[in-house]
Parts: structure tokens; sequence; C-alpha cells
């Protein structure tokens, strides 16, 4: 059985393509989509986006209304949570999904980033008036033997090699945090 449903009005931005040449004009939440499922003239082979396409600062032509049904109950959170790749926060889990969606793939997104995370990928944070992230509310925490979870992703060396770095650079303080968080040593 369903959940019940609750339809939601409103008006979404209509945009261009910004292929060259392409005319469509697309609800800018349709765009990328109506680019991968085209061929040619700009578009490039069909499930694939050049990369020189840019949908951050595509041209609104106009809005048009729609109706969405909603379930009445979703789970969601109200937390804010960062993406691994480009710092940004989103409103919980299901933003960062989203997110990873629509940008796989290019901005040093990988390819299926939405399929490869764990819900603890996505540290929460604290943001201030302007969203700017403040502080780190919660993240992974050290097994019973003092070591990550996910140790063997991230050779040993590797770390101290980093925090060496840190040192060499002059940021004692970022070795510090970096031998705290990654080895458990204080």
């Amino acid at each position: 059985m369903t959940s019940p449903t609750k339809p939601h009005r409103n008006a979404e931005r209509v945009v261009k393509c910004p292929v060259d040449g392409c005319e469509a004009e697309k609800l800018s939440r349709g765009m990328h989509l109506h680019v991968l499922r085209s061929v040619g003239d700009g578009h490039g082979p069909q499930g694939e986006i050049p990369e020189h396409l840019d949908f951050e600062n595509l041209e609104e032509v106009g809005t048009r209304e729609v109706e969405v049904n909603y379930p009445e109950e979703r789970k969601t959170e109200s937390v804010a949570r960062l993406c691994p790749y480009c710092g940004k926060p989103f409103k919980g889990i299901h933003g960062v999904l989203i997110h990873l969606g629509q940008i796989e793939g290019r901005k040093n997104h990988p390819a299926n980033a939405s399929e490869a995370h764990e819900p603890d990928d996505f540290p929460v944070v604290e943001l201030d008036e302007a969203e700017n992230v403040v502080a780190v509310v919660e993240g992974r925490t050290p097994t019973s033997a003092g070591n990550w979870p996910y140790e063997e992703s991230i050779p040993v060396e590797r770390v101290y090699h980093l925090i060496a770095e840190l040192l060499a650079e002059g940021h004692p303080e970022m070795a510090a945090r970096a031998r705290s968080q990654l080895l458990a040593i204080e």
C-alpha cells in the first residue's frame, strides 16, 4: 500500500539548454536529463554530459506552474550535511544524495558517487546565519580498539606523510588535528 500523498503546487524556473544552437526550454531540474538523453549537435553521445557545459548558470526564460504529489510523511533530516567532494552543505543525507546525482562526473564528483557512500560519509555540520560551516556536530567515532572503522582505506604511511608535510609547511595545529583524528594519538 502506498502512503497518502499531498499535492504541492509552485512555479518552477524554465531554462534554456546550455548547448549552442539548441532551443530546448525545460524546467531547470530537468535540463541535466534533457542533455543526457539528447544526441549530437553539441549534446555529445547519449548518456554522457560534455565537460564544457555549465548547469550552474543557465539562462532563465520564464516559469511554469507544476504540481508534485509528496507523501504525507517523509523520513527527512533537518540537519546540514557536507558533500565530501565540494564541501558544500545540504539538508540531510537525501539532500547530499540528490546533489551527488545531479553533478556526478563533474567538478571533482565521481560518477555513481551517490551509490558508493554510507550515511556516515556525510558529516553533520553546524551553519551560521550566512550558511557558512562553523563546526562539525558529529562524525565517526573510534572503535573500541581506538582505530577508525575504515583504517585500511588510507595506508598509515600516507597519514604520517601528510603530518610530516603539514609540519614542514608550518602548520603544527593542523598536523596535531590530523594526528588526533586519523591516528587517535593525542
